[in-house]
């Protein structure tokens, strides 16, 4: 059943990005997250646990907004939807993923990091990431890039450098509707287990965005 991706993302204006190698590391991470009212999650396809990790945190946590990032292909497009995302991410623009989330009404946002990228996409998305946006210019690039297609109606989610210390920066442009930030679900801090350094930092951008 497809999502409102927009109204999702319009509650939720930070998606931590994550990376997990276990899956008791996943539930613990969504566990804290629910606690501290943060809706949604983006679960990156980039270890072999992944989609395991989809599957039981969408399970365990009916509340939260489950997703998978880094889908390359349509094989881990249809994995990720099979085990429970409720969308998924690319960095790219790929037209292949764009029709075959369409056909299954699957929500799905592309990667851009050009004009002409962004031109593509537009065609069938609404929401868009544009990645890496610290090495394509942060805030300022958003403005120039967004300018020529004003009469467009998109919302963008900055992704790639976003952290604690220009996150609300992001969140502040016209276009954007929320940030992909790994910051609040820190991979090293998990490998580490340190939750309650993660805890602290979920508390801190909450706080803030209130």
């Amino acid at each position: 059943m497809a999502i409102d991706l927009l109204s999702i993302l319009k509650k939720n204006r930070v998606i931590p990005v994550a990376q997990f190698d276990d899956g008791q590391s996943a539930l613990r991470t969504a566990e804290l997250l629910q606690k501290h009212s943060i809706g949604v999650i983006e679960i990156t396809l980039r270890t072999e646990s992944a989609v395991e990790n989809i599957k039981s945190v969408a399970a365990r946590y009916p509340g939260l907004t489950v997703g998978a990032g880094s889908v390359l292909s349509m094989d881990a497009m249809k994995r990720a939807f099979d085990a429970g995302a409720s969308f998924c991410v690319a960095p790219g623009m790929d037209s292949e993923l764009i029709e075959y989330a369409a056909s299954q009404a699957h929500a799905f946002i592309p990667g851009v990091s050009t004009p002409t990228e962004l031109n593509m996409a537009l065609k069938s998305c609404e929401v868009i990431k544009i990645f890496p946006i610290s090495l394509l210019g942060g805030v300022e690039y958003i403005k120039a890039v967004s300018a020529p297609f004003r009469t467009k109606s998109f919302h963008l989610v900055p992704t790639g450098g976003v952290n604690q210390d220009n996150y609300l920066d992001y969140l502040k442009q016209d276009r954007v509707v929320s940030v992909g930030m790994s910051f609040i679900v820190d991979s090293a801090l998990i490998q580490k287990g340190d939750f309650a350094a993660l805890e602290e930092r979920m508390v801190k951008i909450v706080s803030a965005l209130r």
